[in-house]
């Protein structure tokens, strides 16, 4: 992890969520979305999952640590930050490039 500021890491915990969610089991992922994504407290997604706190908090400890894994063999969110540069210079100099040119980029972009 790169950097320690919480929306940071809240932001980056529902982009690994977004895409590798289906890696982990039906219980990290539920545990994950109470606590990092739904504001719930470890004691309330403890009730709802049946679990104890420590069992909540354990849940979403491997999670993350299944995510970036899956993240630092892949990169997926890596290559999906540097497309979004991609398009943000693209529409930025719309004006200089040909119509057409344009055109095909962005198609290309959102395929």
């Amino acid at each position: 992890m790169q950097d320690t500021d919480p929306l940071f890491q809240r932001i980056r915990d529902g982009h690994l969520l977004d895409l590798y969610g289906s890696l982990i089991t039906e219980k990290q992922r539920l545990a994950c979305e109470m606590v990092l994504l739904g504001d719930l407290s470890l004691a309330e997604a403890a009730e709802s999952l049946k679990v104890s706190r420590q069992g909540v908090h354990d849940l979403i400890t491997r999670a993350r640590e299944h995510m970036e894994n899956a993240e630092n063999a892949l990169g997926l969110l890596d290559k999906e930050s540097k497309l979004e540069e991609v398009r943000r210079m693209l529409d930025e100099t719309r004006d200089r490039l040909p119509e057409d040119f344009y055109r095909n980029m962005k198609k290309l972009l959102e395929a």
